[in-house]
């Protein structure tokens, strides 16, 4: 008897082993003269990562390393491209990195560190910073908070389905549904540039739930009559500015005080885009009266506030549903249908489309309203007094 070595595992057996001892390969009939040795695994290049078995009973044992160094302490330092079940499938995630080369970490990034970098990137300043933000930017804080379910999980793992789940929330509405599916939309265009995703699942998510926000309901002429006649019922004044100005409710609402000048007889302000920003819209004579009552400088708002304390949007919203009903109005109605009540008032006074987009802050149709025709503080109090009120309306 002798002792040879196994072609598989190079230990010391004997010649007459039927099969390995070590690594229990078969010997057929203790000679190996006719088993071929496996060949060994080619050697990859340099720099190009590797293929590691980790220790164990693991679910995915085979795991791919790139980038080997060495740290500080002089111990081997790398980074992980990820855990596979099979050799194959770590072979291929290794391969398919080194065709296109990628930064490990980015696919790492959780929601709401892709939030926060996006946010930076667009906006040139960080979310968490408290001050003056403009309408765009209030909207994507307010919809990247109705995502908290995603904060925690890796933009790369983020699928269709995780994002249709938001949109589907029943407690959402409309609106805000519109303004997370644009997040959605801006967030992945965003990471698209800079490679954090694979390919855009946002352009696969569908609003499911019904419009409920399409059209305003404007007020009808008996209406706009019965806020005249309970004009001293609190709060119905300022149903009656937004009525005769047109603003948003927070355009209005959150305009600085300096933007409201009695002397001048304007408002000065805008928050949706640029045709809306920084527009003057005369005070119509018939609630001058009304705004140098409200603007009192113990308060940060015109509207938000009782003659006693500053209120928040929340609130003013029950105030004006409450005078409302005071007045004997049934009809449910909303603060920017005081916006389309303007419009209606404006189009049934005649006043010209370039001097009702302008008082509204609304894009013209063209180049020749866009651009080249102007219209002076005079037309605009022109277009404003044109509308009748009271009895006259």
């Amino acid at each position: 008897m002798a002792l040879i070595q196994c072609p598989e595992c190079s230990g010391q057996i004997s010649d007459r082993a039927i099969v390995c001892p070590h690594c229990g390969l078969p010997m057929r009939d203790g000679s190996i003269s006719t088993i071929t040795p496996r060949k060994a695994r080619k050697r990859r290049p340099n720099g190009s990562g590797t293929v590691v078995k980790l220790s164990g009973k693991r679910k995915n044992p085979f795991q791919v390393r790139i980038n080997t160094r060495i740290d500080i302490n002089g111990y081997p330092a790398y980074d992980v491209i990820g855990n596979y079940p099979d050799r194959v499938s770590a072979e291929i995630a290794l391969a398919e990195y080194n065709k296109a080369p990628y930064n490990p970490n980015d696919r790492k990034k959780l929601f709401s560190e892709v939030f926060a970098s996006w946010y930076q990137w667009k906006y040139k300043a960080p979310f968490e910073v408290r001050g003056k933000k403009t309408s765009a930017q209030g909207c994507a804080i307010a919809a990247y908070k109705k995502c908290s379910q995603l904060h925690g999980i890796a933009m790369w793992d983020i699928r269709t389905q995780n994002l249709q789940d938001i949109l589907d929330q029943e407690d959402l509405s409309f609106s805000t549904v519109e303004h997370v599916r644009n997040l959605f939309r801006q967030m992945y265009k965003y990471c698209i540039q800079y490679e954090l995703v694979a390919k855009d699942y946002s352009q696969y998510t569908q609003i499911t739930k019904e419009n409920d926000n399409v059209h305003g309901v404007p007020f009808t002429r008996e209406e706009l009559s019965l806020l005249w006649q309970h004009k001293d019922i609190p709060f119905v004044d300022t149903v009656l500015i937004y009525c005769y100005s047109g603003w948003r409710i927070n355009e209005l609402a959150r305009m600085p005080l300096d933007g409201i000048s009695l002397e001048e007889r304007t408002f000065t302000g805008g928050l949706k885009n640029r045709y809306s920003r920084d527009r003057m819209v005369p005070i119509h004579s018939a609630i001058y009266e009304m705004v140098c009552r409200r603007l009192n400088p113990r308060f940060k708002s015109l509207i938000y506030h009782t003659d006693e304390k500053d209120i928040s949007e929340k609130d003013y919203r029950e105030h004006f549903r409450s005078a409302l009903l005071a007045c004997g109005i049934q009809t449910e109605h909303t603060p920017h249908d005081c916006r389309h009540t303007f419009n209606v008032l404006l189009d049934s006074a005649g006043v010209d489309r370039v001097a009702r987009y302008k008082l509204m802050g609304h894009k013209g149709q063209d180049i020749n309203e866009n651009v080249y025709t102007h219209k002076d503080l005079g037309q605009l109090r022109e277009a404003v007094e044109a509308i009748k009120v009271g009895s006259e309306c």
